[in-house]
């Protein structure tokens, strides 16, 4: 058996063979003899490799709770192995190995990535005691986990595209831009009830302008992946917002609010000059189950004029309900934010991080039980007048997750990070410094070490959508500052 450095880029051998090596458990039954061994009838051939169509693709779930792709495809008769190997393609030009060794069997494994395009290469090798040599080519095939998209090509009106090409249905739905093209959106782009994913590309990220009466609506779950957005002109209170007019099969039992069970997704998107809220329930009452924001930076443009009740992530509706004689709104059961860089380049004395805006979940869900998990996270002006949370669930059934943040010019945490919460923080791994403020006390003993991290760029420098990075450069310098918040300000 001998390993063979393989060509990706040769051309796939489709032709297959038609003998099928049997192998089993010799038995009576069978008609085999427990001591038979079996001899290839094919010798003295150059072999094939498998065809693609053979090719097979399985999701395994490892014992640690991974994924794994298994690529699997027949025996080819008199083969003395294979050569394996696969790469991820996500910028084909720079293709990743991952797998690439001889394999006896018929199958070999890699780890799974989400949102990933994969390159995988069978060749079979010859068996030199049987006068078989290799095949001449590898046969190489294409694999994605990326859910199928329609895509909107270039130039294309995406509201328009969306109306015409969307399908009522429960399975989730994906619309995908050109990878660097330009689109704009000018008026409100609703995917009403249907799950969606609205992508563009990994590598090379598609640019959103929105005009003035542009805005994303869903009544259900949403994923936004791998766009640029510029929302300088955007009039709305939020990029996202829940639709204005549910359907009255999302009411729910409690509080006259409507449910969105599946989550609001945010991940690697860069979010330039936005007005007031990256996501708001907008008009209507909504229990929100998840929002996360993942892999992002939100550049803001807002001195709290445009709406003195919003925030970043944003559970207040301008509806509400009355009971006891008390005004109740809907609100947010969980909130995940990693990765990210999230900072405000003008002061502002009235809006907030976070408005969870009913710190009573079991009013409009079953039970008190959520959490909100913030890691590696850089937050700058996110507001330097305003508390940093607002309607924090203060309960022992919810968990607050709060490490390996910085906190600039951010004022009082502890009004988000509430005391009666389950607390998973240490405190040595946030930072937190005062400029238009003083550090609060409490945050200094509940949530983080007081330390300028000193950054290395510009903090009031609006995003260019054109540069890496959005061109702006949040590198801390402090001792503890350095090694957390945002890891693309550490690489």
């Amino acid at each position: 058996m001998k390993k063979k450095t393989i060509n990706l880029k040769s051309v796939c051998l489709m032709g297959s063979l038609q003998c099928l090596l049997v192998l089993g458990l010799a038995s009576c039954a069978q008609g085999f003899d427990s001591n038979e061994l079996y001899t290839s009838k094919v010798t003295n051939s150059q072999l094939a490799s498998p065809a693609e169509s053979d090719l097979t693709f399985t999701s395994k779930v490892n014992p640690d709770g991974t994924e794994s792709i298994q690529v699997a495809w027949p025996v080819v008769s008199g083969a003395g192995g294979y050569q394996c190997s696969a790469y991820i393609v996500d910028d084909p030009a720079n293709p990743v190995e991952i797998f690439n060794q001889v394999v006896d069997g018929t199958s070999f494994l890699f780890d799974k990535q989400e949102d990933t395009k994969y390159e995988v290469s069978v060749q079979t090798l010859g068996d030199e005691s049987l006068g078989n040599t290799d095949a001449a080519n590898a046969t190489v095939c294409a694999y994605s986990t990326l859910l199928t998209a329609q895509v909107i090509p270039a130039g294309t009106d995406i509201v328009e595209f969306v109306k015409a090409n969307m399908v009522d249905q429960d399975t989730e739905q994906a619309f995908e831009l050109e990878a660097g093209a330009s689109y704009t959106i000018d008026s409100e782009l609703d995917f009403g009830t249907n799950q969606v994913t609205f992508r563009g590309d990994k590598t090379n990220r598609p640019t959103v302008t929105f005009g003035i009466d542009g805005v994303i609506r869903t009544s259900a779950g949403l994923k936004i992946k791998f766009i640029n957005f510029d929302c300088t002109q955007q009039a709305s209170y939020g990029v996202v917002e829940c639709s204005n007019n549910p359907p009255s099969s999302l009411a729910g039992p409690k509080a006259n609010a409507y449910y969105l069970q599946n989550p609001i997704i945010f991940q690697e998107c860069f979010f330039k000059n936005v007005p007031c809220c990256l996501f708001t329930v907008g008009h209507c009452t909504w229990a929100i189950e998840d929002v996360r924001v993942d892999d992002c930076i939100v550049q803001l443009d807002n001195d709290g004029s445009r709406w003195s009740n919003g925030s970043v992530i944003s559970g207040y509706s301008t509806d509400f309900y009355y009971e006891g004689g008390q005004q109740w709104y809907g609100g947010i059961k969980s909130i995940t934010v990693r990765n990210s860089t999230i900072y405000n380049i003008k002061g502002n004395s009235k809006n907030r991080m976070v408005r969870f805006n009913n710190n009573t979940l079991s009013r409009v869900f079953a039970t008190n039980t959520g959490s909100a998990t913030f890691e590696n996270n850089t937050f700058s002006q996110t507001f330097t007048d305003k508390e940093f949370g607002n309607n924090t669930p203060n309960n022992a059934d919810y968990t607050i997750t709060f490490n390996g943040n910085i906190c600039y010019d951010c004022y009082r945490l502890q009004k988000f990070i509430q005391g009666n919460c389950k607390l998973n923080i240490d405190i040595r791994s946030n930072t937190a410094w005062g400029v238009t403020h003083p550090v609060d006390g409490t945050d200094k003993t509940r949530c983080a070490t007081e330390e300028n991290p000193q950054f290395a760029g510009d903090i009031t420098q609006p995003l260019d959508l054109t540069q890496p990075n959005g061109g702006v450069n949040f590198r801390a310098s402090g001792p503890i500052s350095s090694t957390i918040g945002d890891p693309r300000w550490r690489e």
